[in-house]
């Protein structure tokens, strides 16, 4: 995959953060649901922030569906799966469409760091990576997002 650098400014401060971004990528979701669960022997993990948590608290009647996890900072638990399927996925789709975590939102995209530089990855695998390729704007607003949930960078 080619990748393109930019920089990003964040509003709450006059830093800016350098990232990479995949070029020559599109993506339409295609609502398939398949990154919602383990499929072809690959697990799906989905790590959830406390943001997420507190978003998710009181869908389906306070049941419990994170798993509290340690080690991978900053992120405090993992969401449920219930027979390898999100355990908000329901046969109409997600039930917690309007507040699903940030890793769900950005999907088929994530963040990894090193050292102060960003890198936007993308699963390939995916069927709605395809169409118009996404630019920088696009990147850099999911990036935007991402470092805003987490608290900053």
């Amino acid at each position: 995959m080619v990748y393109r650098r930019a920089s990003l400014r964040l509003d709450a401060s006059e830093k800016t953060i350098e990232f990479l971004y995949p070029v020559n990528l599109g993506w339409d979701c295609t609502r398939c649901g398949a990154c919602c669960r383990d499929d072809g022997g690959r697990e799906r993990r989905i790590l959830l922030l406390e943001s997420d948590i507190s978003r998710l608290e009181g869908q389906h009647g306070g049941e419990e569906f994170a798993e509290p996890i340690s080690g991978r900072e900053p992120f405090v638990a993992e969401m449920r799966k219930i027979d390898g399927r999100c355990f908000f996925l329901s046969d109409d789709g997600c039930s917690a469409y309007d507040r699903r975590a940030l890793l769900c939102r950005m999907y088929p995209f994530w963040v990894e760091r090193s050292g102060d530089l960003f890198i936007i990855r993308a699963d390939v695998a995916c069927p709605g990576t395809s169409g118009e390729p996404l630019g920088e704007a696009f990147f850099s607003g999911l990036l935007g997002r991402a470092v805003a949930e987490r608290g900053g960078v």
